[in-house]
């Protein structure tokens, strides 16, 4: 640090003596011997290299540089996703997320077995996750986290397989009674 200031300092100094030499030199065009003197210093220090405090090693540039990759490595166990539609679904029950309050539209409805439920959304930042399912059911709602929610004008549909009782509320709004269920029947 000593020497960073050294050499600022004296690279200043020659700069302030070549600027005031500059100034009260004579009309005669020449050069004065402090002009001179200080145009050769002022090179040499400017391009003496100083060390620095930090180290890079070859493993932080590698870190830094590193570009993800895509494997095509296949999971182990294929997991049932459902997907979200971009386009209308013929389904049998329709469920209007967050119309308005904090609240499944309707609140409770009835299915047999095989039917498509579709989840519109209404308003943004809901989701969909099961309470309580059937033995069987592989049913997990919206796909993501807990935490995951989705915007206004998102739909969601699933075709239940197993019949039984299922409970299912919005994660961030479950607290203020964002609640449904629906009984699918053979």
């Amino acid at each position: 640090m000593d020497r960073n200031r050294r050499q600022f300092l004296g690279t200043l100094t020659a700069v302030v003596t070549g600027t005031v030499a500059g100034c009260s030199g004579g009309d005669s065009g020449e050069p004065s011997p402090t002009e001179t003197a200080t145009a050769t210093q002022v090179p040499t220090r400017t391009a003496t290299a100083t060390p620095t405090d930090s180290v890079t090693t070859p493993a932080e540039t590698a870190t830094r540089t590193e570009t993800p990759t895509e494997t095509a490595t296949p999971t182990a166990t294929a997991t049932e996703t459902p997907t979200p539609t971009e386009t209308p679904v013929d389904a049998d029950q329709e469920v209007a997320v967050a119309p308005g309050d904090f609240v499944f539209e309707p609140e409770s409805l009835e299915v047999p077995v095989g039917s498509t439920v579709l989840w519109v959304w209404e308003a943004g930042g809901h989701n969909v996750k099961p309470t309580a399912t059937p033995s069987g059911s592989g049913w997990s709602g919206t796909p993501g986290d807990d935490g995951k929610t989705y915007s206004s004008g998102y739909e969601y549909t699933y075709t239940f397989e197993v019949p039984g009782e299922y409970e299912y509320h919005c994660v961030p709004h479950q607290s203020v009674g964002m609640t449904g269920s629906f009984t699918v029947t053979e």
